[in-house]
């Protein structure tokens, strides 16, 4: 799968910088492990799968994103692992670099790697402006270029609005393809998060396992998620989900749980 895939996967598997999309980081680490389940229409094959997440700080700069998923999606059966750094340079730049892999027939990419830098502004620092790179080499003939780019804006102790785009080429063909975003975070670390997110455009190849590539289309989807903590360190996670194109449409939830240490 093309074009979802590689603009999609990212929003599960890598943790965008001043992200309302991230989940929230406690003091030290963190670890999270959810499954879910979608549903699938035009028969073809509902998903399932789980996901581990692991946040690992490392002094008051650096933190350390540690990230896996094992799913069975198409009929394809894959596992998927990546590694991310991410650095504070003093107190309005932030980098990010992130490679990843997966196993199976088509689903996960043989590698994706993505680099951003982002830049605080305002006296306040209350927005964050982040430019970022996406490079993709599937397990065929397909690969992937991107370039990204989010405004954040911070505007209180309980509320973060994001939006994004990317703009993204795929081989061969040529085919150029473009995305935006718009997210919203509600709630306050040790208590409760609510993220709902909405996302929009055109997608270069979708492979579905049938034999028949789809190449330029239009889809769209939408998410909700939300993050209770049950005491100071731990909680629950439950969510949902919505993607639809002109080949099928995808609807599924997760429920997870996450701890601090």
């Amino acid at each position: 799968m093309r074009g979802c895939l590689l603009l999609c996967i990212p929003a599960l598997l890598v943790p965008a910088i001043g992200s309302a999309q991230a989940p929230p980081v406690l003091r030290g680490g963190t670890i999270e492990a959810s499954g879910f389940v979608h549903q699938v229409t035009n028969d073809f094959g509902d998903w399932r799968g789980g996901r581990l997440r692991v946040v690992l700080p490392a002094g008051a700069r650096n933190v350390f994103y540690l990230e896996g998923v094992g799913q069975r999606a198409f009929g394809d059966d894959g596992a998927y692992a990546s590694l991310a750094h991410q650095h504070a340079f003093g107190d309005s730049w932030i980098s990010y670099l992130g490679v990843g892999g997966g196993t199976g027939e088509f689903y996960f990419p043989d590698v994706r790697v993505d680099a951003s830098l982002g830049r605080k502004l305002l006296p306040s620092r209350r927005l964050l402006v982040t430019v970022g790179g996406t490079w993709v080499r599937s397990k065929d003939v397909y690969r992937d270029r991107a370039l990204m780019a989010s405004l954040t804006g911070y505007l209180g102790r309980a509320a973060v609005l994001e939006a994004g785009g990317r703009f993204n080429w795929s081989t061969p063909g040529d085919v150029a393809s473009q995305r935006g975003y718009l997210a919203l975070t509600l709630g306050t670390t040790g208590s409760r998060y609510l993220v709902v997110r909405g996302a929009a455009g055109s997608e270069g190849y979708q492979l579905t396992g049938s034999g028949t590539t789809e190449r330029k289309f239009n889809s769209s989807e939408a998410s909700i998620s939300w993050r209770e903590w049950l005491g100071s360190r731990a909680g629950i996670v439950v969510g949902a989900e919505w993607y639809d194109n002109p080949f099928y449409t995808r609807t599924g939830v997760q429920l997870g749980l996450f701890a601090g240490w």
